[in-house]
């Protein structure tokens, strides 16, 4: 039964992926579509599936479809990949620079975002 509510989160995602990807066409060779769509999964996921569904004790089966389904083919190291060496392939040294960093910190940052949304300070110390 997991396997099936992975995969219908799955189509979900991919098909999200894809509908970025149509928006976003890459310029210049620039994969605008898998960075917004990896960065939006990174905050989304740690917002989301870490914090809101699991501290409400939702269904552990959304969890894994929402999670791991819909997360995992909205992002994608393999893209992410691929698209770095493809850019420095094709002498876009300054451009491949500019989406691994982008990328990896960028990751960082968006999943830090979703925890601190989750968990704002207030003044004077944390809520």
């Amino acid at each position: 039964m997991n396997y099936v509510i992975v995969g219908l989160f799955a189509f979900l995602g991919g098909n999200l992926r894809y509908g970025i990807s149509l928006l976003f066409p890459k310029v210049n060779g620039f994969p605008l579509a898998t960075l917004i769509a990896n960065l939006l999964g990174c905050f989304l996921f740690s917002w989301l599936v870490k914090h809101i569904m699991a501290d409400r004790d939702m269904n552990g089966r959304l969890i894994l479809g929402v999670g791991t389904g819909f997360f995992g083919a909205l992002t994608t190291f393999s893209s992410f990949a691929l698209d770095t060496v493809q850019l420095f392939q094709d002498g876009k040294i300054g451009s491949g620079l500019i989406y691994l960093l982008l990328s990896v910190v960028g990751g960082l940052l968006f999943a830090y975002l979703g925890e601190a949304v989750y968990h704002p300070k207030a003044e004077g110390g944390e809520v």
